[in-house]
């Protein structure tokens, strides 16, 4: 087994393990990372890349895995529980560059809600801040269509606590359909019972034309 392996490799290098498991691995030079640093990343159950996916979503994919090895995870200890867990969490994407996923498609879907209303946006307390942004640069003028807009928000209900999210991933979905890891990446960041909203949403609408959304530069502007 691969884990199994690079421990057995780790323990036995010494002070060259750093070095030998850089050219493997990418653990970086020697003075970057100390034998125990790399001894710390082999053994680690859970690929540190994975740190800022939602924990609901590492939960559900070592619930496949035997108890006994889970109850161990809690020590990493055994190579081949390690092995196991990252076996388990192979479908899980690295997320270096954590955002705020819910925060991004709440801006995004409060825009979209915005330029959909109009003038009656203005009397929306959730919608004020909203109003003021899209009639400023990068906004104003690339939310795409305004017919596209009211269509998106159309079968929305004010009952769904996911409307927000639900406008924004369907404002969002063609420019994540050309990038499957930022897709990924975005629905992992997020609890996994809205991440499968956004799924859901994303994949239903990957087909909309781009004339017909915001501007990336729109959807992406803080």
């Amino acid at each position: 087994m691969i884990a199994d392996a690079l421990v057995i490799a780790a323990e036995h290098l010494g002070d060259d393990a750093p070095r030998v498991l850089a050219r493997l691995r990418g653990f970086g030079t020697p003075a970057q990372r100390p034998r125990s640093a790399v001894l710390a990343a082999v053994r680690a159950p859970v690929p540190l890349g994975l740190r800022h996916v939602d924990p609901s979503w590492i939960e559900s994919a070592l619930a496949a895995l035997p108890v006994r090895t889970r109850t161990a995870l809690t020590e990493c200890n055994d190579p081949v529980d390690v092995w196991l867990a990252r076996w388990a969490t192979a479908t899980l994407p690295p997320i270096t560059e954590p955002r705020d996923g819910l925060a991004w498609l709440t801006g995004i879907g409060t825009d979209q809600m915005a330029f959909a209303l109009g003038e009656a946006a203005r009397a929306m307390p959730a919608l004020r801040a909203a109003c003021a942004r899209i009639a400023k640069p990068p906004r104003v003028g690339e939310l795409g269509p305004k017919r596209a807009a009211i269509e998106r928000c159309r079968d929305v209900s004010l009952d769904d606590d996911f409307a927000i999210v639900r406008v924004a991933c369907r404002a969002l979905a063609p420019h994540l359909a050309a990038d499957q890891l930022a897709k990924l990446q975005l629905i992992r960041s997020l609890p996994r019972p809205l991440g499968l909203v956004v799924s859901r949403e994303l994949a239903l609408h990957a087909a909309t034309s781009f004339d017909q959304c915001p501007s990336w530069a729109a959807l992406t502007a803080h």
